[in-house]
């Protein structure tokens, strides 16, 4: 057995793969009529377990994505060709799972000349293929509903454009209502050139808010899930974004204008011992976005001065003297 299904509430799975492969994800599995021809939530595994998945649900009514990264939705493909279930993806990025060119231009890729190396990473370890069609959602407009369960979609932008959370409520009991909130998690990730830090920092807040004011079971897309209430969840979250800020911060100098080259060839995101060959130069994008955000704040807080240079890598930045 490939995956690890936890009944949350009647109706109600996170489904797991079993694994200690990154970045695997908590999946959902709502009941429609049934466990046949459930709605799926991030459902993204490895082939063999995406079949055995259908070997116990029979048919899905629809693969719903958070947003259109592609550890949520790499074999997308697969549960359409094979197993002709609908899929469905936040309007700002359903184009991601239908063209990867238009992915990796907008996520920026392409900009940073790294365009190669993002290609062979998923066709050659993750195995992505385009999806032939993909039907789009407005989130914080759209809502899925099935025989039992409400699905209400929460925009909570910053991590992506399209970045969804979920509100998952039962219609016939007083079951506990479950808050999925995909990639507001334990590892926050705001990297890419189409990311907005200002805006993942308002999407901690709002669900927050909704968090702590009612009951709910909380579900990140990554790690542990939260049964019980979890009042500090949210502000560990900010805790590791400040952090990186002031690494960012601890190595900008007030006398010596570094480059954005030179502040992640310092390593201050992810360790040089977690970086492997073949995909080193992707986190020229990966934390350079992160850096880069952080710059964008300092930046707007009058803390650090940009000096334009010729692109993205080379423009250089230092503290200013406040006085």
């Amino acid at each position: 057995m490939r995956l690890n299904w936890k009944k949350l509430i009647n109706g109600v799975y996170l489904v797991k793969e079993k694994s200690n492969r990154v970045n695997i994800l908590n999946s959902l599995v709502i009941q429609n009529n049934g466990l046949t021809n459930s709605l799926l939530i991030d459902a993204n595994y490895p082939f063999d377990a995406i079949d055995e998945l259908y070997s116990r649900i029979k048919t899905s009514k629809m693969l719903i994505f958070s947003h259109g990264h592609l550890d949520h939705t790499a074999h997308a493909f697969y549960h359409q060709e094979k197993f002709y279930t609908p899929l469905f993806c936040p309007i700002q990025e359903m184009d991601y799972l239908t063209n990867l060119d238009k992915l990796m231009e907008r996520v920026g890729f392409n900009k940073l000349n790294l365009k190669e190396q993002y290609s062979m990473m998923i066709k050659q370890y993750i195995k992505f293929q385009e999806c032939k069609y993909v039907n789009s959602f407005i989130p914080g407009k759209d809502n899925f509903d099935c025989a039992s369960f409400l699905i209400e979609s929460i925009h909570i932008p910053g991590h992506s454009p399209g970045h969804t959370a979920f509100k998952i409520s039962s219609k016939n009991n007083k079951a506990r209502k479950i808050l999925y909130v995909a990639d507001i998690g334990s590892h926050p990730y705001y990297g890419d050139l189409n990311s907005d830090i200002f805006q993942y920092r308002k999407s901690i807040d709002k669900l927050e808010k909704l968090y702590l004011n009612d009951d709910y079971i909380l579900v990140p897309a990554h790690g542990n899930f939260y049964n019980e209430k979890d009042e500090n969840f949210f502000n560990r979250i900010r805790e590791k974004i400040d952090k990186n800020k002031e690494k960012v911060i601890n190595s900008l100098s007030k006398e010596k204008p570094q480059s954005l080259r030179e502040l992640i060839d310092q390593r201050i995101i992810t360790p040089q011992e977690r970086i492997f060959e073949p995909i080193k130069e992707l986190y020229y994008l990966w934390d350079g976005g992160m850096i880069h955000q952080h710059l964008l704040e300092l930046i707007n807080e009058n803390r650090v001065k940009k000096i334009e240079k010729k692109d993205f890598f080379s423009h250089e930045y230092i503290l200013k003297h406040i006085i």
